[in-house]
């Protein structure tokens, strides 16, 4: 009788997807940190930016929600195209939101690098 007929599975038989998952998770990984400086700078710059500008809108629009009660002109994909059209034009506080992540994760980089600094004194 094959495993997936049974009411339960024989154990360790179903953790080949998840360690063909976590596989591809640990490749993935290995070949961004070796990847050479720029290019991998630039990676993580354009995923910075993406997480700016897509998830950034969410906790905003969870966080007013809390404090301010229900958006004025409707839900979250009002606030997304509210979002987009204050990127479009160009408005500064938007920009700071959107590269908000990117700044973050230097400013910690940067942390790092100098309690390394500190430490080899």
């Amino acid at each position: 009788m094959r495993y997936y007929a049974r009411a339960f599975p024989p154990p360790g038989g179903t953790t080949g997807a998840l360690a063909d998952l976590f596989n591809w998770l640990v490749r993935a990984r290995d070949g961004y940190f070796s990847l050479p400086r720029l290019q991998f700078e630039a990676i993580t710059f354009g995923l910075a930016f993406l997480v700016g500008l897509l998830v950034m809108p969410i906790p905003i629009y969870l966080a007013g929600l809390v404090a301010l009660k229900a958006y004025h002109n409707g839900g979250l994909f009002s606030l997304y195209g509210d979002w987009f059209a204050g990127l479009f034009g160009a408005h500064s506080s938007f920009w700071i939101v959107a590269l908000g992540p990117f700044v973050f994760l230097t400013l910690f980089r940067a942390c790092r690098w100098l309690l390394g600094k500190t430490r080899d004194k």
